[in-house]
């Protein structure tokens, strides 16, 4: 408990995801101290200790273990269905601790298994458990708090049926310590029809969860149950006749998400996690299509090597109003170009960015702020010279500052081949991704 606390205090997070970020007006003698951007609103801090190496792992795994309170979303959009938490026990073990464990679903079969010790300092987080009704996993979304993470360790059982992981997320008053036991073959789960699931596969994801744990019934993946988002938050995207005509485009449907207790599955979801995106995706598209903020750590985790990232442009057009262009390069090849307008209505936070003190990317991490994800449309289409990709409109947004952006992927952006210079993984780079 008291390592728990000291980390969630001192706002640990991966050191390893180890990211070069350059202006158009840089100076480029000599390795520069890593500017934030929003490529990663988890994990722009600077972390201590020496984090667990992870080239051995498969890169599908390795997204897994490196997901910063985010699971949930990761395989509902992997799979473009719907992922139920099922709560086994959730009690209160001392003045402030208490202890969990849920069970993760997909295709009503379990695929991994959580347990967690949560140690709550603040008065008014207890009483919110307490007597407030508010779940243990929902008190970051519920006190917009934006979690550090610090991976302890991964690794394969024997025979690497499972691999399993421990973590910490913490932040004002919050620590969680938490070890998820997760199946090798997460990836490759297929809908079984219902005569085939066995009882010890978990409550089929059509059912309630069962009157012993007391779990919510599941909702169908169309309820688009997205993430951090309320009811309100997924709202069609206005697409013109002129944007159809560079590709297909898609807007994501405005249903209303079912009323279910979040959990630690995903720190911004509901209890049932259910991303039902257009077909035309690949499973790792729809990956990146539905990440909140993480983008960088996503494509960082599946090659194990460091990312660049370029700021062409960050201007401030005026009042409390910012425009800004980032392109992100893996194996020294470009897979992603996103546009932003910033906007910026608490007067401090203006004053943080214009004393120089904080980046614009780095104001969520820096103010312990934890946005709102709102996914607006989604599309694809084909480059003048033949290359395919696809795109994303969405928002991220708090009271203090609202984030409009557009991003477009290549599609080729997990298969980039390795450099022609010998690849260097995160396990042999410094902090600004040079190796060593």
């Amino acid at each position: 408990g008291g390592a728990c606390r000291r980390a969630a205090a001192e706002g640990l997070s991966l050191s390893w995801f180890k990211v070069r970020a350059v202006t158009a007006m840089e100076d480029h003698h000599g390795p520069k101290r890593p500017k934030s951007h929003f490529g990663d609103i988890m994990g722009a801090e600077g972390s201590q200790g020496s984090p667990p190496a992870l080239i051995d792992f498969d890169p599908l795994h390795r997204l897994v273990v490196t997901a910063n309170g985010n699971l949930q979303r990761l395989i509902s959009s992997y799979h473009n269905t719907s992922v139920t938490v099922r709560p086994i026990y959730s009690r209160s073990v001392g003045d402030g601790r208490f202890e969990r464990e849920v069970v993760l679903i997909c295709f009503g079969e379990a695929f991994a298994t959580a347990t967690s010790t949560v140690d709550i300092s603040r008065a008014d987080c207890i009483e919110a458990i307490t007597t407030g009704g508010v779940a243990i996993g929902q008190l970051f979304r519920h006190l917009n708090i934006l979690p550090t993470f610090e991976l302890l360790g991964a690794g394969y059982e024997p025979g690497r049926g499972h691999f399993w992981r421990d973590y910490l997320l913490g932040g004002d008053g919050i620590c969680c310590k938490i070890h998820e036991r997760i199946r090798s073959d997460v990836f490759t789960m297929r809908a079984l029809p219902d005569a085939m699931r066995t009882s010890s596969g978990g409550a089929l994801a059509s059912e309630p969860a069962g009157e012993a744990t007391d779990g919510p019934q599941a909702s169908p993946a169309w309820d688009m149950s997205a993430a951090d988002i309320s009811a309100a938050d997924i709202s069609a995207g206005d697409v013109s006749a002129g944007d159809a005509s560079a590709g297909d485009v898609f807007a994501v449907p405005a249903e209303r998400p079912p009323t279910v207790v979040p959990s630690f599955g995903d720190i911004m979801s509901p209890n049932t996690t259910g991303f039902s995106l257009p077909d035309g995706f690949t499973p790792l598209q729809r990956v990146l299509l539905t990440a909140n903020g993480n983008v960088e750590r996503l494509v960082s985790s599946f090659y194990y090597e460091p990312l660049t990232v370029i700021v062409p442009l960050n201007h401030h057009r005026g009042a409390c109003v910012y425009d800004r262009q980032v392109s992100m390069l893996v194996r020294g090849e470009p897979f992603l170009h996103a546009k932003s307008t910033i906007f910026i209505t608490n007067p401090a936070w203006q004053r943080q960015v214009q004393s120089g003190l904080t980046p614009l990317g780095g104001m969520f991490r820096a103010n312990h702020v934890l946005p709102t994800f709102h996914l607006r449309s989604v599309g694809r289409g084909h480059g003048l010279a033949g290359g395919g990709y696809f795109w994303r409109v969405y928002t991220l947004a708090s009271p203090s500052m609202t984030c409009e952006m557009i991003e477009t992927f290549a599609d080729d952006t997990f298969d980039k081949p390795p450099a022609a210079t010998s690849p260097h993984s995160l396990g042999a780079s410094d902090g600004f991704g040079h190796p060593l």
